[in-house]
């Protein structure tokens, strides 16, 4: 198996198999992070291929001063940007009712529902942070993706991605510990 270094540099040079070579190792990851961002399988589809067809336009750009995987993550997180941006413009996302979800302190039953639905729970209140918030937490903490890297993706100073990740948690933590409470003691 060819290192991704080499598979880029033959790339670059106009090699079919090593592209294709770089699209199976790396579509996987790709449509992960779109699908993260975007929250509709069809999107995250047409993000990837969207962001492959821009990788293999501007792959002489690449300079190698980054990794490879970084770049790519900053061409597709680009595209699902452009994308939410696009979305947004036709449709308003729907309110979710946080206040339907029973509390921590409720029964049994309730409890057992309400952790059973923690996920899906969160992932709601992450989809409700604004595109900057959730590019970064995502990135930071699905992707786990280090600061550097993150702030080579979205060409951000680190302060800023910090910032951005350290406002996310809090609302985050704000929008659902009225709702989770203490649920590692719900045993």
């Amino acid at each position: 198996m060819q290192p991704e270094i080499e598979l880029v540099t033959l790339a670059k040079a106009g090699d079919m198999q090593a592209f294709q070579r770089l699209v199976e190792l790396n579509s996987g990851k790709m449509y992960g992070a779109a699908y993260r961002i975007l929250k509709n399988k069809e999107q995250a589809e047409d993000c990837v291929q969207e962001a492959f067809l821009k990788m293999h336009l501007k792959l002489d750009t690449f300079n190698q001063q980054s990794k490879f995987s970084t770049w790519l993550y900053s061409v597709t997180v680009n595209v699902a940007l452009d994308l939410l941006r696009k979305n947004a413009k036709h449709a308003q996302c729907s309110d979710y009712d946080f206040d339907q979800i029973p509390s921590a302190s409720t029964n049994s039953p309730e409890k057992a529902a309400l952790l059973s639905n923690i996920g899906r729970v969160t992932e709601r209140a992450i989809s409700q942070l604004n595109d900057d918030l959730r590019v970064a937490f995502i990135l930071r903490h699905y992707e786990e993706r280090s600061i550097e890297e993150i702030s080579q993706i979205l060409e951000l100073n680190a302060s800023t991605v910090k910032s951005r990740i350290f406002r996310a948690v809090g609302r985050l933590r704000k929008t659902l510990q009225p709702k989770v409470g203490d649920y590692e003691t719900l045993d």
